[in-house]
């Protein structure tokens, strides 16, 4: 994401209370001095400092370069509280509706973060709890880690800077065709969709994508899928870009550090945003990076990967309740409909975006916490949904959770 600065004013903020999160690294080895913790929860989540003394969770994303704000956050949090001088930029994101104009704070805030501390000059504000739930305070791009190699260990679940690539932190590890461009890695990789037809080009590494593969408008206009099993998904938020939808389909395999086979990926049909033409053909997120750990070394303009142990499939997995919601319990009680399949069973039921799920088999989703849902609830068979429509009815849906949407 890039910003351009258009003007500058002081905005008073009326805002209260903030969010303290704990991260439990129970199970974990103990992380090494100077490293950042994180939670996997699809997206890497660091528990940082900004301001030199506010708590805030991050996510870590290799497509941003800078600090960026959730809106909620700012509202609900005693931060907002502050007289922070604000201005306006233009940015551009994933979605549909191109490059618009938000807040900022021009304010220099200090980021600390295990041993690292960065400090940033323009902090955009933007919708990113509105995707990703009430655990997303904000977002640090690669202008915090990018100045020393950065050891990303999916496994033991810590970022960690190094001043020196030695053979000893090498040993293992595998140089990947990589290239560092406008301080973003791209792969020269190759995807195959079918025994025909194979794709071979520059794969953006994104770990702020939390699925497997998703492959731009333009790369999808080139591939024939009328003989796939296809699944179309709407999302009601994409980030500033607005809304957007995509196809999913299972594709052969794709030959990262080494191949994996029968991947549940998307393609975007979005004709505007970075998933519309890009020089990538497509981003590779944490379902495929988190069975690898890495090693960027951006000085030395070079990647490495070592396969780890991780055994998750969800690569090979699509959706069971063929809809997406997110924990918005910060703001409401419960999880607000974020996405839905055409034709899946949550539409077929009534679900439309917007509705807030209250309880599931009874049980309020308020008393839900996040390490249950990061496990998964393990939904099957017969499910009763209590949901809030948009006019503030309560309904009751149910839906036979047993077969993935493709």
């Amino acid at each position: 994401m890039k910003i351009v600065m258009v003007s500058g004013k002081v905005i008073a903020s009326q805002w209260f209370s903030i969010i303290v999160l704990l991260f439990a690294l129970n199970g974990y080895a103990a992380v090494p001095n100077g490293a950042i913790p994180f939670i996997l929860d699809s997206h890497v989540y660091i528990q940082a400092t900004i301001a030199d003394s506010v708590p805030v969770s991050l996510i870590y994303d290799t497509g941003a370069d800078r600090l960026y704000l959730d809106k909620d956050y700012m509202e609900l949090s005693d931060f907002g509280k502050l007289p922070l001088k604000k201005g306006r930029a233009k940015m551009g994101g994933a979605g549909n509706n191109g490059v618009q104009t938000i807040p900022i704070i021009v304010d220099p805030l200090s980021v600390s973060m295990g041993g690292v501390r960065h400090n940033e000059t323009i902090t955009p504000i933007i919708n990113l709890r509105e995707i990703l739930g009430r655990h997303t305070d904000g977002m640090i791009g690669n202008n915090a880690v990018f100045d020393k190699p950065l050891i990303i260990n999916y496994i033991d679940r810590y970022l960690l800077q190094v001043d020196t690539l030695t053979e000893q932190i090498l040993e293992g590890y595998t140089k990947l065709p990589a290239h560092f461009n406008d301080n973003r890695i791209d792969l020269d990789l190759e995807l195959k969709i079918d025994s025909v037809q194979t794709i071979r080009g520059a794969f953006r590494l994104d770990l702020g994508c939390g699925s497997s593969i998703i492959l731009t408008n333009e790369t999808l206009n080139k591939i024939d899928l009328n003989r796939k099993t296809k699944a179309d998904c709407y999302y009601s938020n994409m980030g500033v870009g607005g809304d957007g939808t995509d196809v999913n389909f299972r594709a052969d395999s794709f030959k990262f550090l080494d191949e994996l086979k029968d991947i549940v990926i998307s393609a975007s049909y979005n004709t505007e945003g970075a998933l519309s033409k890009n020089s990538y053909v497509g981003i590779i997120g944490n379902e495929i990076l988190r069975h690898y750990n890495l090693i960027i070394d951006a000085p030395g303009n070079s990647l490495y990967a070592c396969k780890n142990s991780d055994e998750n499939t969800d690569y090979q997995h699509s959706s069971k309740t063929q809809m997406g919601y997110i924990d918005r319990t910060d703001i409401c009680d419960g999880w607000i409909v974020s996405s839905l399949y055409d034709k899946g069973i949550a539409q077929e039921a009534g679900f439309e975006i917007g509705d807030v799920i209250i309880s599931i088999n009874d049980r309020p989703v308020m008393d839900i916490d996040w390490e249950e849902q990061i496990k998964g609830l393990g939904l099957n068979g017969k499910t009763i949904y209590k949901v809030r429509k948009s006019n503030g009815d309560i309904v009751t849906y149910s839906l036979d959770i047993s077969k993935e949407i493709i």
